[in-house]
């Protein structure tokens, strides 16, 4: 059960996106939220630009202070009127975000990419690798629709089964929860024990399968966007799949990066 939910925003877009989806998670658990500000320092060759050149420090200051200003914001009109909530501003380490994430049931964070200024936020990345807690990815738009059918994509790997023991609490209140095999027979990646320890739950699982045939990363996630949204999913759970280097997208696959960067509903993730 989810009790403490940590929402992170680094102060733009993304604060009322994962404001308000964190508000909506504890209303349906009971839960406390702890919301953070967090802004990860410039470093290299834009710290020496600024440095050569005070007028755009100056600029970047400011833009920064209304970053804050934004996260403290949203936070004073969606987490603060509930029951526990704290709010940690400016000046919060990577190291604290780190150690409060683990000490966490639930991270909460905006979609990387929605914010211009923020294209792969070493946010992110914080809380896929090193956090070792589900991380939530709040959609561009907000949806208040209750989170009652959920699709867990499943492949037998150890992502896609940490990822559905995170997500337990949300398919036991599910009415309706689909296992989508994609590219291999239900039998030869565990399905079957999969839905037999889920109906120990009391979770009635519907397994359907998926063949996008040889196709990219990328075209699978699509593929994968695709049929969650024509089954009206309210909450999509996977593996995040990955080495957790930055060469790429958050050091991730093709198909986790696209889904990350464009599914339109509430994502759980586990690595």
């Amino acid at each position: 059960m989810y009790k403490s939910i940590l929402a992170i925003s680094e102060g733009g877009p993304d604060a009322v996106l994962s404001f308000r989806l964190a508000a909506r998670v504890a209303a349906l658990f009971d839960a406390t939220v702890d919301a953070v500000h967090f802004s990860e320092a410039r470093r290299g060759d834009a710290d020496i630009a600024l440095q050569s050149m005070p007028f755009l420090k100056t600029d970047s200051d400011t833009r920064v202070e209304a970053r804050a200003r934004e996260s403290e914001r949203a936070y004073r009109e969606l987490i603060a009127p509930l029951a526990g909530a704290t709010f940690s501003g400016p000046g919060l380490k990577r190291a604290r975000l780190v150690a409060m994430g683990r000490e966490s049931s639930l991270l909460l964070l905006g979609r990387p990419g929605s914010d211009p200024e923020n294209i792969a936020p070493e946010t992110v990345h914080a809380a896929l690798y090193e956090c070792a807690r589900p991380v939530m990815i709040a959609p561009p738009h907000a949806d208040h629709r209750p989170i009652s059918s959920v699709v867990v994509a499943w492949n037998g790997s150890a992502q896609a089964a940490r990822a559905v023991g995170y997500a337990m609490p949300f398919l036991a209140k599910a009415q309706k929860v689909t296992v989508l095999v994609a590219g291999a027979a239900p039998d030869a990646v565990g399905t079957p024990v999969l839905v037999r320890t889920l109906g120990r739950h009391g979770i009635a699982a519907a397994v359907e399968t998926m063949d996008s045939g040889e196709v990219s990363g990328r075209a699978r996630g699509r593929a994968l966007l695709e049929y969650t949204k024509e089954r009206g999913a309210g909450l999509l759970v996977m593996g995040a799949y990955g080495h957790g280097g930055l060469s790429n997208f958050l050091g991730l696959g093709g198909a986790t990066a696209k889904v990350i960067a464009s599914c339109p509903m509430p994502l759980l993730l586990a690595h």
